[in-house]
């Protein structure tokens, strides 16, 4: 992709825009896994009981061995209040003992003692106690809170406290000697 735009500096635009447009359309069919499977289709719902009510708002509470799932975002709490409006989840709060969920495209996982996933917006808010690790590293507070979209994070200690992370280098090839490769 530099070569394309070192060309288009130098030669005509109208001329080479078709082979920059291609390449920025392989780059996006090239995005990680995890985009493309992370909070897509259906929600799938099993819990041991349900009570649901259209009016005056649409609301359904999932009691008992609750496991949500939509696309690779998988949730398992004591209890899940999904809040739709016109037939569309807004929220889905999970509370439990504590709540967890797990993402393993993006190598994610995590628990708190409150989970809120706004599927429209891609985001999962861990509340009370809230861990999430990518692999090995782990990040801690209050709130911790990822976005799907753009795979980051935003973590809120509570008063008084600081937040906590732990990272792991990554492994590093090094010949015997330890040299450079």
């Amino acid at each position: 992709m530099y070569v394309v735009f070192m060309r288009l500096k130098h030669g005509s635009i109208g001329r080479y825009w078709p082979v920059g447009l291609v390449m920025v359309s392989l780059a996006a069919l090239a995005a990680p896994a995890a985009q493309q499977t992370l909070a897509k289709g259906p929600i799938h719902i099993s819990a041991d009981t349900l009570h649901a009510e259209n009016k005056p708002s649409q609301q359904a509470t999932y009691l008992g061995n609750v496991v949500m799932t939509q696309g690779d975002v998988v949730i398992h709490a004591n209890k899940l209040v999904i809040a739709a409006q016109q037939g569309k989840v807004q929220t889905a709060t999970a509370t439990g003992s504590p709540v967890s969920f797990t993402m393993s495209s993006a190598q994610r996982h995590g628990y708190g003692d409150t989970l809120i996933y706004k599927p429209g917006s891609g985001e999962i808010v861990l509340q009370g106690n809230a861990h999430l690790w990518q692999e090995k590293n782990e990040i801690s507070g209050q709130q911790v809170t990822y976005f799907l979209n753009n795979q980051q994070t935003a973590v809120t200690a509570a008063p008084g406290q600081r937040v906590h992370s732990v990272f792991y280098p990554a492994a590093a090839n090094r010949s015997a000697s330890g040299g450079r490769p």
